[in-house]
C-alpha cells in the first residue's frame, strides 16, 4: 500500500526522504548480494519524487494519474485522439523548437508532456527538492484556487516499479532481467509506445514503467526529469502500488506548512529561476518576490 508520511518542515521532509532511501537501497544491495553475490553494487540507484500543489487530487481520483487518463471516456477513444496528438505535434512543433530537434518517437513524445499535451506519461524528477519546490511554489500566490488544500510529494523507487513491469513486459528469467529505469531504446519499453501512432492494439502493458529521458532540453536538465509511462491502465500505479511490500510513499505538506517550506527552499536556492531556466522561469521568479514583498507590506 502506499505509505503516508508528515513533512511538517523542510528538515522534517529531508529526514524522510534520507529514511525510505537508505531503506530502499539497502533492499536492493540484498538482493544483489542474494542474486549475484555482489556486494555495494547499487551505486546508482535514486529514488524519484513527484509534487502535486493539492491533495484534492488524491480525492477527485486522479492522483498519481497521467492527464490523458484523467477522464471516463472509453480507452480506445483516448488511445486514438492520443495518436492524432502524437502526429500533430510533431507536423506542427518542428517550427516551434528553440533547442535541438527531437530525435525519435520518444524524445517528441516526452517533449509533449513537458509542454502540457496529454500523454500516458506522468512527471518524476530524481531531485527531492525539485519536486517540493513543484507542489508549494504556486500556493500562497493571488488566485491560489488550492489555498485550503494540503500539498503532497509522492516518492517512488522506480528499481521496485520496473521489477513488477519487467516481468509482465519481459520473457528473461530473473536472474537475466534488467534493473532500474529503462532507456527508450530498451526492448522492455517497446510495448508502451509503438513506432505507428495508430498502432494501439499494441499497448497491452498494465503495469507502468520507470524510464529515464535524454536530457536534449535544458529544462530537463534543470529539473532532474523522468517519468513513468502508462500502459492500459489509467491506474496501473496505485493498483501495482496495493501490494503489502509497495515501495511508494506519499509525503504530505501540510497548507499552514507552506510559506515557511516555500521560504527555506529559496534559502537553499531551489527557484522558480533555476527549475525554468528560461525568461518565463525568471519572469514567474520577479512575480513571486513582486507578490512576498506586497504581503510584506513594502
Amino acid at each position: 500500500m502506499i505509505e503516508n508520511q508528515l513533512a511538517e518542515s523542510l528538515p522534517c521532509f529531508l529526514t524522510l526522504v534520507s529514511k525510505f532511501s537508505k531503506k530502499w537501497k539497502e533492499y536492493w544491495l540484498e538482493k544483489q548480494r542474494e542474486r549475484r553475490g555482489e556486494e555495494a553494487w547499487a551505486a546508482s540507484w535514486l529514488p524519484w519524487f513527484r509534487g502535486e500543489d493539492s491533495t484534492a487530487w488524491l480525492l477527485s481520483g486522479t492522483a498519481l494519474q497521467p492527464k490523458l487518463y484523467r477522464n471516463s471516456f472509453d480507452s480506445k477513444l483516448i488511445l486514438d485522439l492520443e495518436a492524432e496528438m502524437r502526429v500533430e505535434f510533431r507536423r506542427r512543433g518542428a517550427q516551434l523548437i528553440t533547442e535541438r530537434t527531437p530525435v525519435g518517437k520518444w524524445e517528441w513524445y516526452f517533449l509533449m508532456q513537458h509542454y502540457g499535451a496529454p500523454t500516458r506519461l506522468l512527471d518524476w524528477s530524481d531531485a527531492a527538492l525539485v519536486a517540493l519546490s513543484f507542489s508549494v511554489s504556486k500556493r500562497g500566490s493571488n488566485g491560489d484556487k488550492n489555498a485550503n488544500a494540503d500539498a503532497a510529494v509522492y516518492m517512488l523507487d522506480p528499481w521496485w516499479l520496473n521489477e513488477q513491469a519487467f516481468k509482465e513486459v519481459s520473457q528473461l528469467a530473473d536472474e537475466y532481467r534488467s534493473l532500474g529505469p529503462a532507456l527508450p531504446d530498451w526492448e522492455e519499453a517497446k510495448p508502451y509506445l509503438t513506432d505507428d501512432e495508430f498502432d494501439n492494439d499494441e499497448l497491452g502493458a498494465r503495469c507502468p514503467l520507470a524510464i529515464d529521458p535524454s536530457h536534449f532540453s535544458r529544462r530537463f536538465a534543470a529539473q532532474r526529469s523522468c517519468f513513468t509511462i502508462f500502459g492500459r491502465e489509467k491506474d496501473g500505479l496505485k493498483c501495482v502500488a496495493k501490494s503489502s511490500d509497495a515501495h511508494l510513499v506519499k509525503l504530505d505538506v501540510k497548507k499552514e506548512s507552506i510559506p515557511e517550506i516555500r521560504q527555506d527552499l529559496r534559502w537553499a536556492g531551489i527557484s522558480e529561476e533555476t527549475i525554468f531556466p528560461d525568461l518565463e522561469g525568471l519572469g514567474r521568479e520577479l512575480s513571486y518576490w513582486f507578490h512576498d514583498n506586497c504581503l510584506a507590506g513594502c
